[in-house]
């Protein structure tokens, strides 16, 4: 493959993940956030999901496939957590939680898994398929 077209999609495979950063960057930035769950602790559960979500997009923009790989995307993710809860105590009406760090940290790890396990599951159905269609063949 050429060089060229090679670092474009190395480039292009961030755009999720920068979507989810841009836009919990814009969220920490706001006063209040409307239409969040009312339930106890409602905001630790936002936290994880959020980091997951971006903890995935991360795995995938690193290209993670083994176990050794897993901390690379789970830590990019929780350093920024701390970066992003430094930046929310400067907004008004908000604070630094390290309760919010560290659901933002268990959503990078459970991210990475799940991205983990999806590309294990997948190698595993790819590699049955070609086993089963030479065994037909």
């Amino acid at each position: 493959m050429n060089t060229n077209i090679s670092f474009k999609i190395k480039v292009l495979k961030w755009i999720p993940a920068l979507f989810i950063f841009s836009a919990s960057w814009y969220l920490s930035s706001q006063e209040t956030i409307e239409h969040l769950p009312s339930f106890w602790n409602a905001d630790k559960l936002v936290h994880c999901l959020c980091f997951a979500g971006l903890s995935f997009w991360v795995s995938f923009a690193c290209n993670i496939s083994v176990k050794k790989q897993f901390w690379i995307p789970s830590v990019i993710v929780s350093v920024y957590g701390i970066i992003d809860e430094i930046h929310q105590s400067f907004t008004p009406g908000r604070s630094c939680s390290v309760f919010d760090w560290i659901a933002d940290t268990v959503g990078a790890l459970l991210g990475a898994f799940i991205f983990l396990f999806l590309v294990n599951l997948i190698c595993r159905l790819r590699a049955r398929d070609c086993n089963g269609a030479e065994r037909s063949a």
